[in-house]
């Protein structure tokens, strides 16, 4: 049985391009994928053991987009692009405890420190970042500046460096966590959208949707390593195997997944096809198998890394 949790997000257009968020979390056992339905205002559940969607709409604000488990897997933070808001799911009971965390506008990404249990929140339509204290469910201190549109972020393991890709502005911005300000600006491809972090939090992955890219960033430099690698169409969502020698990588405008040699920083076999428009990714703790959340035919494909094919199908959302 496959005992992972992948944590999606099924997403809207934005002005500048599709924007998307994807937070594995394969520490925690419950086998469960949490997807919001952007259009539809609701939250879909379904349990990898059966592969069956056990809760097909749990009601959240207006137009769900990011969501993040606390470290203990009791909570799903969602934000709500057209609200401004986070709602806050009980786990156990898949039901909203009614309290909405308002934001900025437009919250799209989410993040939660594993140590602290701090809520980051990208704000896309302010140029911000908001910082929710767990414990109170409320906005602590004031919003983070950051550049144009904010989108997806992450924590290095130390939880004292947040890493968040701005799509408007073609930077990444490195936020102290500790003083909650921006210690610099590092310019990268076209479009950065989906960022990751390799484990030991050295390497920053970015996939340039406007580029057809992804980049490599040293975190103790901020300087770019290796030359951009060239994948499939509209890349938006990274995901990394367990021995983080191969890098997955969602190609929007292309239905289908390259595969990246981390060693030789090249594109390895063809792309592995999908369902319609993949924006979101991750590898089992084995490393022998790919989900990958499709938009546009509102699936999930689990692809065989040995075989490259996709051996099941798991459809999601109203129909």
């Amino acid at each position: 049985m496959r005992k992972e949790q992948l944590v999606v997000c099924r997403t809207a257009w934005s002005v500048v391009l599709l924007v998307l968020c994807l937070f594995p979390l394969s520490a925690f056992a419950s086998p469960f994928i949490y997807l919001t339905n952007s259009a539809e205002g609701t939250v879909s559940v379904i349990d990898m053991e059966t592969d069956r969607v056990v809760d097909p709409s749990i009601t959240v604000e207006d137009g769900p987009f990011g969501v993040a488990l606390n470290p203990a897997g009791t909570r799903l933070y969602v934000t709500s692009l057209q609200s401004g808001t986070v709602s806050i799911i009980d786990t156990s009971t898949n039901t909203t405890i009614g309290i909405r965390v308002r934001v900025g506008n437009e919250p799209s990404g989410i993040v939660v420190d594993r140590k602290s249990g701090k809520i980051y929140v990208a704000n896309y339509g302010s140029d911000t970042i908001s910082v929710i204290d767990p414990a109170t469910n409320e906005v602590s201190g004031s919003p983070i500046t950051v550049e144009r549109n904010p989108f997806g972020m992450a924590l290095n393991p130390a939880g004292t460096r947040l890493y968040v890709s701005n799509q408007g502005s073609n930077t990444i911005s490195v936020i102290d966590t500790t003083a909650n300000k921006v210690v610099e600006s590092i310019p990268v491809g076209s479009l950065p959208q989906g960022i990751l972090l390799a484990s030991k939090g050295n390497l920053l992955y970015v996939a340039n949707a406007g580029g057809n890219s992804v980049l490599a960033i040293d975190t103790a430099t901020n300087k770019i390593t290796e030359p951009q690698v060239t994948v499939g169409m509209s890349p938006t969502a990274i995901a990394i195997n367990p021995s983080e020698t191969r890098l997955y990588v969602a190609n929007y405008a292309g239905d289908d997944v390259s595969v990246i040699d981390t060693v030789s920083n090249k594109v390895i076999g063809p792309p592995m096809p999908v369902g319609h428009n993949p924006y979101a990714i991750m590898v089992n703790s084995s490393g022998d198998l790919v989900y990958v959340a499709n938009r546009g035919s509102s699936t999930v494909s689990v692809i065989d890394v040995a075989t490259g094919k996709v051996i099941e199908t798991i459809p999601y959302g109203k129909k």
